[in-house]
């Protein structure tokens, strides 16, 4: 019995799901869902009644909230959907260094480094407004394991 282990450590950091179950007839638009493994912004929701056990669907158009591309899916009413934990925060920016950019958050202080400049017209923006002086807060949206700026403002 001396070669048991009995050394129990949990094998990862506790931690809360990236997504949680919900009915897919009670899914709005503007909510969000993981469709096709991307968390997905709703743009339209749709309910149909087909199939020869006159069964209701729902018909799912959405945007993937990091890179924009369309998704489509069907799910009958009854069944659960996976809905990402989508958290967006604001922060200011206070520099950019080889295409990261260096944040503060408004309300807590809490420094932020390490976060890439979008590409394309968003991060084009962001820099011109900030090169001009102007006072910029970016918008990062995480869901997912995953973090990208996806709006901003400047005063």
């Amino acid at each position: 019995m001396s070669d048991v282990d009995l050394d129990f450590e949990p094998p990862a950091e506790a931690s809360g799901s990236d997504t949680f179950p919900m009915r897919a007839g009670t899914l709005r638009r503007n909510g969000h869902v993981l469709m096709d493994g991307f968390p997905c912004r709703l743009t339209d929701v749709s309910i149909s009644k087909s199939g020869q056990r006159g069964q209701t669907e729902v018909n799912l158009t959405g945007i993937d909230i990091f890179t924009g591309e369309r998704h489509e899916d069907m799910h009958p009413c009854a069944h659960d959907v996976q809905v990402p934990v989508v958290v967006l925060t604001e922060y200011v920016l206070t520099g950019i260094d080889d295409g990261y950019l260096s944040l503060v958050g408004e309300s807590t202080g809490e420094a932020r480094d390490g976060i890439a400049l979008p590409e394309g017209t968003l991060g084009r923006d962001i820099e011109s407004d900030f090169a001009a002086g102007r006072g910029v807060r970016v918008a990062v949206t995480r869901a997912m394991g995953r973090e990208a700026v996806t709006g901003h403002r400047a005063q």
